[in-house]
């Protein structure tokens, strides 16, 4: 498994694509701010103007765009990209598929996806507020394609394919984004990830954070001096070396806690801390509850 593959398992992520919108006339929608949640639109016909909260001018969206919010922020989707009382759609089940129609017509439609994942997340967390993708990356195309296809009549065993794309949609357009390189906006760990002198570190850590990772080990796999290793981490990633290799041993306890029926110590052991009272501490300080009752309540923390 490649960082990206990690890092998704580590987000514990759960989706769905199985709402299609069909929008016109005098239409306005509006999506409130989601806790742990991401949203994706994908517009696969018509235009319309997003109004996202804390812009002050709106943004056009046509055929072909795909509007991603990592983080669910509010925003409305309108006809004429004013704010305005948002209206409330009619809705019917079409097979698999959710449809929500807004208004007279037909001016744009679109698919919308819901991906919940782990609070701490970093693969959520390190994007941008918004990101913007077109469906002209062929990958992208393919998805998009796939779901018209299953849209348009029932067959049988739609919804496991519905299912199983909202799944390979959210990888496509993390690749997406992350391929633009220099015009992607990172933070966090995917921006320490794509520093060239912490990747290879960070790669590993991710890959085994079990491991020993002592600040010489860590110097000695970044080939670049203690102070260097110290002040890259903390300016590109946010946290020091140790506090990251802790922060991800912590994120594959969470994993663990809610996939498997292994104890607190066999957990705590098995992600690299000497003891399940050190665990309980350090997993208590970034979950602000104890693995125990992280467990109990299903991981949604």
């Amino acid at each position: 498994m490649d960082i990206l593959d990690k890092l998704v398992d580590l987000a514990q992520l759960t989706g769905s694509v199985d709402v299609q919108c069909l929008l016109g006339g005098q239409w306005s929608v509006r999506h409130e701010t989601l806790q742990s949640e991401g949203l994706v639109h994908i517009v696969t016909s018509g235009s319309g103007y997003l109004c996202i909260d804390g812009e002050t001018s709106p943004r056009p969206v046509s055929t072909g765009d795909i509007i991603f919010f990592p983080r669910g922020l509010g925003h409305l989707l309108s006809h004429d990209g004013k704010y305005g009382e948002s209206l409330q759609p009619d809705i019917r089940q079409n097979g698999a598929f959710t449809v929500k129609q807004c208004g007279n017509g037909q001016d744009m439609s679109l698919f919308c996806a819901r991906f919940r994942y782990d609070t701490h997340a970093d693969l959520m967390n390190g994007l941008p507020e918004t990101v913007f993708l077109n469906i002209a990356h062929p990958s992208l195309q393919y998805v998009v394609s796939m779901l018209q296809l299953e849209s348009e009549k029932p067959l049988t065993g739609t919804a496991s394919v519905v299912n199983a794309l909202s799944s390979v949609l959210l990888v496509l357009i993390l690749r997406a984004y992350l391929e633009q390189e220099k015009d992607a906006q990172l933070s966090g760990v995917l921006k320490g990830w794509q520093d060239k002198r912490l990747g290879h570190l960070i790669q590993k850590v991710i890959d085994k954070p079990e491991d020993e990772w002592n600040v010489n080990k860590m110097v000695a796999a970044a080939n670049m001096s203690r102070a260097q290793l110290m002040r890259r981490f903390k300016s590109r990633v946010g946290l020091s070396p140790h506090a990251f290799v802790n922060h991800i041993r912590l994120q594959k306890g969470a994993l663990l806690l809610k996939k498997t029926p292994d104890s607190v110590l066999s957990v705590a052991l098995s992600v690299g801390f000497q003891s399940e009272t050190h665990f309980g501490k350090a997993f208590k300080r970034q979950y602000h509850v104890s693995p125990g009752q992280y467990r109990k309540e299903g991981g949604q923390k």
